[in-house]
């Protein structure tokens, strides 16, 4: 059954379910963005949460590690650039999944972008300021914006995207510029944005390093053949394909967490060494963890403040999985002082069936 729906001054014609599907998003999402507590150190994931603009790892550095092209890809659907570098490196397919369902409609709306925005124009978008510094505010790191970004998430600009989008997308980004008058300020000021800043996008992205990588992106992801699935990480072992390569990002850290995590690193390492099996082609890699700001020397740090109110200063702990054989691979860090520094971030990796 189809039928039209009014969404400010814009039609749309989508199947009942589609709709109500959208629907639900939107109302679920705005109960997250007007919910009374927050976690104060580290951002929340939810079925329903806010949305990252911009990878926050150096993926550009780790696909030069890892050779994606005419591949199966399986990996975290986040702000949409892990699909978007991949289909650049030439991945034969990219399967994508989030405990966020709110991530499909960021990744879509930024495929849209590509098609319909020049590079300049696209960058101007999404990034909410030219570059970001790091103030501490006590213990806690904190990250403020340089030179604001006036037309981050602009309505006029989102209008030339708007017709490139899927009728489900653009219905989901329609209702939230209604909601919060047609300003991506006001959208980012209610936390529906993890932002980004220009210079750690372009220092991040293969796709966004000059404006002939950025044409040749918009014609790849148009080639390449990707789906999306909703889904913990714990549940992926029962996708219904197989993959050469799987990234994992840094789920491991939330996963393993002192405070919230649900397992143990060795049960962790168990799950990538045998639980993942039935998706995993012959001499597959698992890019299991993302490691950032890697210190060489391993010098210590306090992980938690858990441990930090014990006063116990302990040796980072995801120095275990290298207790496991897995590999791992430094590379540069994206985040500016620590470029200066010449500062490493690192993944771990899981390679073929066995650890080395």
């Amino acid at each position: 059954m189809c039928y039209n729906a009014i969404v400010g001054s814009v039609e749309v014609v989508l199947r009942k379910e589609t709709q109500d599907y959208v629907y639900n998003a939107y109302q679920k999402t705005l109960e997250f963005l007007n919910r009374k507590t927050r976690y104060l150190l580290r951002p929340e994931f939810g079925e329903y949460s806010s949305m990252y603009t911009f990878t926050t790892e150096n993926i550009d550095g780790y696909l030069r590690k890892i050779d994606v092209s005419g591949k199966d890809i399986l990996t975290v659907t986040a702000s949409g650039d892990h699909l978007i570098n991949m289909a650049l490196r030439g991945a034969k397919s990219i399967d994508n999944f989030d405990v966020n369902r709110n991530t499909y409609f960021m990744a879509e709306l930024k495929i849209a972008a590509l098609e319909a925005l020049g590079y300049e124009e696209f960058l101007t978008f999404f990034t909410d300021s030219e570059k970001r510094r790091r103030d501490y505010a006590g213990i806690v790191a904190v990250q403020r914006k340089v030179d604001e970004n006036p037309h981050f998430f602009e309505y006029k600009i989102y209008l030339k995207i708007r017709p490139f989008l899927k009728e489900e997308v653009a219905l989901y980004w329609d209702l939230l510029y209604e909601e919060y008058e047609f300003s991506g300020l006001k959208m980012e000021e209610k936390g529906l944005f993890l932002g980004g800043d220009k210079e750690g996008a372009i220092n991040s992205n293969s796709y966004l390093k000059n404006e002939q990588e950025y044409a040749k992106a918009r014609s790849a992801i148009q080639q390449v053949e990707r789906r999306y699935y909703f889904s913990d990480i714990l549940q992926i072992h029962q996708l219904p394909a197989t993959y050469d390569v799987i990234f994992l990002s840094n789920i491991y850290d939330y996963v393993t967490d002192d405070w919230h995590g649900v397992m143990t690193e060795e049960a962790f390492h168990d799950y990538v060494a045998n639980g993942l099996k039935p998706i995993l082609n012959p001499d597959a890699q698992v890019a299991a963890a993302y490691q950032y700001h890697y210190r060489v020397k391993n010098a210590a740090y306090k992980p938690s403040l858990k441990n930090l109110f014990r006063g116990r200063y302990t040796i980072d702990r995801r120095e275990s999985l290298e207790k496991f054989g897995y590999k791992k691979v430094l590379i540069p860090s994206v985040v500016q002082e620590y470029r200066k520094e010449n500062g490493k971030d690192c993944f771990y990796v899981y390679e073929g069936g066995k650890t080395r």
